[in-house]
C-alpha cells in the first residue's frame, strides 16, 4: 500500500499541524514550515521515481509499511492517514485520498487536545448526579484527532404544508363558563434554500453524536491538502452516497416542514395535516471535518464523547450515580415531608 509520510524538512522527524499558529512543527528537532514550504517540497519529490516503493508494496490492503521504524501494520480498510503503534509516526494512505475518495475540502483542526481535555472537565463539572471518579483522565481510554468525512448538499425545496388549527375564546357571564372554539384550515409556502447540509460518511460513528457537535463554520473550509493530516488520524467515506442523500433528503423535508409551521402564529393549537416537497439538488461535495474523539472506560464500559474540533461543542454519555440519586430522592421527600409537616403547624392543625 503506498503511504505518504510527512516529513521534517530538515531532519526527517514526524511533524505535526498547529492550527492556532497556521504552521506545521517537528516535533524532534522543532523546526517550522508552512504549508507552500511542504508543498513544494513534494512538488520536487514528486519529479524523482521512488523504486523502493514499488518493491515494498503490501499485497494486503489492510496494512501498511512504516517508513520510519519498517514495522507492517494492519489498519482498517477505511483508514486514510494513521499513527504507527510502534514509533508513534503518522502515516497517510495515498490510494484511499484519490479519485472519487480525494476531498474537495478540509477544514483544518482549530482545538487541540489539551482543548478537548479541558471540555470535557467543564461539561462534567458541577453535575449532581455523576459518580464521583468519572471525571477521573484516568478513565481516558482512547482519545485522538480524527478527520470524519461528510458529503455536504445544497438544495434548494419548494414546499407547502396545510394545517388545521384552532383559536379558543373563555368567558363567565352571570353563574355561567362559556368557551367558544373556531376551527380553521391554514396553509403556508415557499421556496427555501439549503446550503452545506452535512451527512456523516462513516458508518462506525453514531450520527447522533454527530449530529449533535453541528454546527461547522464552512467559511473555514481550505482547499484538500494531505500537508493538514499531519499528526491526526482520518477515514474515508463508507456510507453509499444514495444512503447519505436519503438522510439529507428527509432532513431538509423535515425542517421545512418545521419552518412553515412557525410560520403559522395566533392559533391555540396548530396540527400539520399534509406536507408536500419539491426538493432539487444543486450542488454535493466530499470533505473531511475535524472532530475530537474520547473514550471513556468507567467500570467496564466505554462513555463515548466528541469534540467539533472547529466550534469546541463536545457531545457525549454520562453515566448517573445509583448512589447519589437515591439520596436526592431521600432529601427531596424528607425535605417535602418536613414542609407539609410545618404548614400544618402554621395553619392550627392538631395530629
Amino acid at each position: 500500500m503506498d503511504t505518504l509520510d510527512e516529513k521534517c524538512l530538515n531532519c526527517g522527524g514526524s511533524i505535526k499541524y498547529f492550527p492556532k499558529k497556521e504552521i506545521f512543527i517537528c516535533e524532534y528537532c522543532r523546526s517550522k514550515f508552512t504549508l507552500d514550504e511542504l508543498k513544494n517540497n513534494k512538488e520536487k519529490l514528486d519529479k524523482v521515481p521512488n523504486l523502493e516503493e514499488s518493491f515494498s508494496e503490501l499485497k494486503d490492503l489492510e496494512g501498511y509499511h512504516c517508513k520510519n521504524c519498517g514495522a507492517d501494520i494492519i489498519v482498517q480498510k477505511n483508514t486514510s492517514s494513521t499513527r504507527c503503534v510502534y514509533c508513534r509516526s503518522y502515516s497517510i494512505i495515498k490510494n484511499r485520498l484519490t479519485g472519487v475518495y480525494k476531498p474537495s475540502g478540509i477544514i483544518p483542526f482549530k482545538y487541540l487536545k489539551e482543548d478537548a481535555i479541558t471540555s470535557f472537565k467543564d461539561i462534567v463539572k458541577g453535575r449532581l448526579l455523576i459518580p464521583k471518579d468519572f471525571s477521573n483522565l484516568d478513565n481516558i481510554s482512547d482519545m485522538e484527532g480524527l478527520y470524519v468525512p461528510f458529503f455536504l448538499y445544497d438544495m434548494d425545496n419548494k414546499a407547502d404544508i396545510t394545517a388545521s388549527c384552532t383559536r379558543v375564546r373563555n368567558w363567565s357571564s352571570g353563574d355561567y363558563n362559556y368557551t367558544e372554539t373556531k376551527y380553521y384550515e391554514v396553509k403556508r409556502g415557499g421556496n427555501l434554500s439549503f446550503l452545506n447540509v452535512p451527512n456523516d460518511a462513516s458508518i462506525r460513528f453514531d450520527d447522533k453524536i454527530m449530529n449533535a457537535i453541528e454546527p461547522f463554520d464552512y467559511s473555514k473550509m481550505q482547499e484538500f491538502d494531505t500537508s493538514y493530516l499531519s499528526g491526526y488520524l482520518s477515514e474515508k467515506y463508507d456510507v453509499k452516497m444514495t444512503d447519505a442523500y436519503k438522510n439529507v433528503l428527509e432532513r431538509i423535508k423535515d425542517d421545512s416542514k418545521e419552518y412553515l409551521r412557525k410560520d403559522i402564529k395566533g392559533y391555540s393549537t396548530t396540527i400539520v395535516k399534509n406536507s408536500n416537497n419539491n426538493v432539487v439538488l444543486n450542488n454535493n461535495k466530499y470533505v473531511l471535518l475535524p472532530v475530537w474523539v474520547l473514550n471513556i472506560n468507567y467500570k467496564g464500559k466505554i462513555y463515548h464523547f466528541a469534540m467539533n474540533g472547529e466550534s469546541a461543542k463536545l457531545v457525549g454519555e454520562i453515566p448517573v450515580s445509583k448512589f447519589k440519586l437515591f439520596l436526592v430522592i431521600l432529601i427531596t421527600f424528607v425535605a417535602s415531608f418536613l414542609i407539609l409537616l410545618l404548614l400544618f403547624k402554621l395553619s392550627g392543625y392538631r395530629w
